[in-house]
């Protein structure tokens, strides 16, 4: 017979902190798609700034729910 166990699971956060994680999230992405929008219709001379501002914010979005993942 073989002596194998499983690896008990790693802890997860705090329901509060997954709570804060996924509305500030949410904030986020919201707010880079506001951006992204103003970005395409703005005048030229800040667009692509406001734009690419807008990318980072929806990336970070995606992000934030990341921090503190371990593989399995």
């Amino acid at each position: 017979m073989s002596d194998f166990q499983v690896n008990p699971s790693p802890q997860s956060d705090a329901p509060g902190t997954m709570l804060g994680r996924v509305i500030v999230s949410f904030v986020l992405f919201l707010g880079g798609l506001v951006l992204i929008g103003i970005g395409a219709t703005t005048e030229p001379a800040i667009a692509p700034y406001v734009f690419t501002g807008g990318i980072l914010a929806v990336g970070f979005a995606f992000g934030l729910p990341m921090i503190g993942a371990s593989k399995g």
